[in-house]
């Protein structure tokens, strides 16, 4: 009766010969994940040595081939390092976004079901999982940890562990509440009168920030929407301020990883959200001062240190949320509300105030979304009074009846 054929990642029986010196040799035929036949010999001192090393080898062949298996039994930890290496591996997943998994992994999923196997992570126990995060972190936490764990699910499909995905059939999470601050165009002109005045009578120790450079960076947010990442990426050739209205080319961010540093990325944060702006007059002079301050060459940033490096994205929000801390009562007292004055407020505003005039399509696409209830739910502000032209409407439907 011939032989039964090898699966792919199967080794066939082990057989051990041993050697003139004593030690024990094992040999093995194997096949490799892409079906092709592979040939194992190890030694070792005793038989259960030299079996351990021929496993060892066919270990490295399967990882070779296809990168870590999982098994029957595999953890949600074990599967969780699965996912990892794959996407890792697939090059196709920026720095950035994996530091993001791996810290939802380390601080969230294994602490809470590491030790879970996969195939015991059913609809119920995902419910309770997520119910528990949320409890003990935050929505944000159990929102992160669905979205991740959904993908690790993925992967153990694919490794043939779990047949479906239980994730998906959880209950909907509640979607973190609208943040409704947005600057008026007055208000805006308050805090860049402040800005202007900030720390200029040398009541506070050290030297004065770069005010120049925290309003032209404001100024260019609000005129063009752009994230801070964005408008610290623009260079010299991004601009053209020799027309009239000026442009600017969006179609690039600053990121920072710990495996790259700081560096330029050449695409927004989504590659389709290139776009070419026309920019207010206002934003056009923000425009022309940082190009007076800014290296020669075509490529120079517009935001750079002294030696040439990009601006992080921390450095600037370090220098205002100082602006803030130093102006809150001002600030507070011209209705701004300092808890939510981050960059984001800038470019919420900015949506909130096209998408009034405009509509939500023209406001969407100025932010470089593809979907248009993303600028609803997230940037612009709803206004809480109804244009008034409803009751004219209604008063002329009834017009005569009564």
């Amino acid at each position: 009766m011939p032989r039964a054929r090898l699966e792919p990642g199967q080794h066939g029986t082990i057989g051990f010969t041993i050697l003139a010196s004593g030690a024990v040799q094992a040999t093995a035929k194997m096949r490799d994940e892409i079906g092709k036949l592979q040939r194992l010999k190890a030694s070792g001192a005793t038989e259960d040595e030299a079996r351990a090393a021929v496993e060892k080898q066919a270990e490295l062949i399967r990882f070779r081939s296809v990168g870590p298996i999982l098994g029957k039994d595999a953890t949600i930890a074990e599967a969780c390092k699965v996912f990892m290496h794959d996407k890792t591996a697939a090059g196709l997943v920026e720095d950035t976004t994996l530091e993001t998994y791996q810290f939802c992994i380390d601080n969230v999923i294994a602490p809470k079901c590491g030790a879970l196997r996969l195939r015991d992570l059913s609809v119920l126990r995902c419910n309770r999982i997520l119910q528990s995060i949320r409890e003990e972190k935050s929505l944000s936490s159990a929102r992160k940890a669905k979205s991740v764990l959904s993908m690790v699910c993925a992967t153990g499909i694919e490794h043939e562990v779990i047949a479906v995905n239980p994730v998906r059939d959880t209950r909907r999470l509640p979607l973190p509440e609208k943040t409704e601050s947005a600057l008026t165009p007055t208000q805006v002109i308050v805090v860049r009168d402040l800005m202007r005045a900030w720390r200029k009578d040398g009541t506070h120790h050290g030297p004065r920030p770069n005010v120049a450079l925290l309003e032209n960076a404001m100024w260019i947010m609000i005129g063009t929407s752009c994230r801070i990442g964005e408008v610290l990426g623009l260079r010299r050739c991004d601009i053209d301020v020799t027309t009239s209205p000026a442009t600017v080319l969006v179609d690039a961010t600053i990121k920072q990883s710990k495996r790259n540093g700081l560096y330029r990325k050449n695409a927004p944060k989504r590659s389709r959200q290139k776009r070419r702006l026309t920019v207010p007059s206002y934003t056009a002079a923000a425009l022309r001062h940082q190009l007076a301050v800014a290296g020669r060459d075509a490529e120079n940033l517009l935001f750079a240190t002294a030696t040439g490096r990009p601006m992080s994205v921390s450095n600037y929000e370090r220098l205002l949320r100082t602006f803030v801390n130093d102006n809150w009562p001002a600030l507070h007292e011209a209705g701004v509300d300092t808890d939510e004055f981050t960059t984001h407020l800038f470019r919420r505003s900015t949506a909130t105030i096209v998408e009034a005039v405009a509509g939500i399509t023209v406001a969407s696409r100025m932010l470089g979304h593809a979907d248009e209830q993303v600028t609803r739910r997230s940037y612009v502000v709803t206004a809480e009074a109804v244009d008034p032209i409803t009751a004219e409407i209604m008063d002329a439907a009834f017009e005569g009846l009564f």
